[in-house]
């Protein structure tokens, strides 16, 4: 779960059929819930995923969410998203590890590095479990960056 810019509260969620992230969201702090729906984006093995703010726009020159998951119908290409427009869309992808993988843990730095914490393997995804660290460069390959992007956290 994330809450956005405006107080609004995104719940990002796997499903017990099918290959696709459900969501929902909440405007009254959690009391009410949107209709579950599908996120066509964001395919998905049926595994936990991570979902967390990078930059919002009141302290950055925009919005950032970011979101981790075994991005295959199996439990392989551990991927990270970024989206822009708080989940409606994810434009940016970036593979952090091809071979089997599962759960992942997504945070946030003060030097506004993103790490991954995630279950990865050779053969399965659960022989080791591996921290990642990227900065927004990274992940967009040179398009996005920090750099001059508002105050500082």
């Amino acid at each position: 779960m994330a809450e956005l810019s405006d107080g609004t509260l995104l719940l990002n969620m796997r499903g017990t059929e099918g290959n696709r992230r459900r969501i929902s969201r909440s405007t009254d702090g959690g009391m009410n819930w949107s209709k579950v729906s599908l996120d066509p984006a964001l395919i998905e093995p049926r595994c936990q995923a991570s979902l967390s703010n990078f930059t919002n726009r009141l302290d950055h020159d925009r919005d950032r969410l970011l979101f981790s998951n075994p991005a295959a119908l199996d439990r392989t290409n551990m991927t990270v998203r970024l989206s822009y427009d708080e989940g409606r869309t994810w434009p940016v992808s970036r593979q952090i590890h091809p071979g089997p993988s599962a759960y992942s843990c997504l945070t946030v730095l003060p030097d506004m590095t993103a790490d991954c914490l995630y279950e990865r393997g050779d053969r399965t995804p659960y022989e080791k479990i591996t921290f990642a660290r990227f900065d927004l460069a990274w992940l967009t390959q040179g398009k996005d960056s920090l750099t001059g992007s508002g105050r500082s956290p």
